[in-house]
């Protein structure tokens, strides 16, 4: 599981967006996407690589306001069961 994660953190986008999440657990993807800099196409593919390895979990939570209550925000945080492993690569 380490070589897994070390091989996807060897891109530094890839780094970018594990950092960011692990400093701000439950981020919602626009926050994300602003922290990171980096375009809405490629965060969606670093997303989507994230969640297929289990390194990044995503969760539904409510909106904000009334208005937008029906669609429900995507909010991001790392595996609980990584978290340890993945904080022992940033140090």
């Amino acid at each position: 599981m380490r070589e897994q994660i070390e091989k996807l953190m060897a891109d530094q986008d890839y780094r970018k967006v594990i950092f960011i999440v692990l400093e701000n657990p439950y981020i919602e993807k626009k926050a994300l996407a602003e922290q990171s800099n980096i375009n809405m196409e490629k965060l969606e593919s670093i997303l989507k690589k994230l969640l297929e390895e289990m390194v990044l979990l995503e969760l539904a939570s409510q909106a904000d306001s009334s208005v937008e209550s029906r669609v429900p925000k995507k909010i991001y945080l790392v595996n609980p069961e990584m978290e340890t492993e993945i904080r022992s690569l940033f140090s």
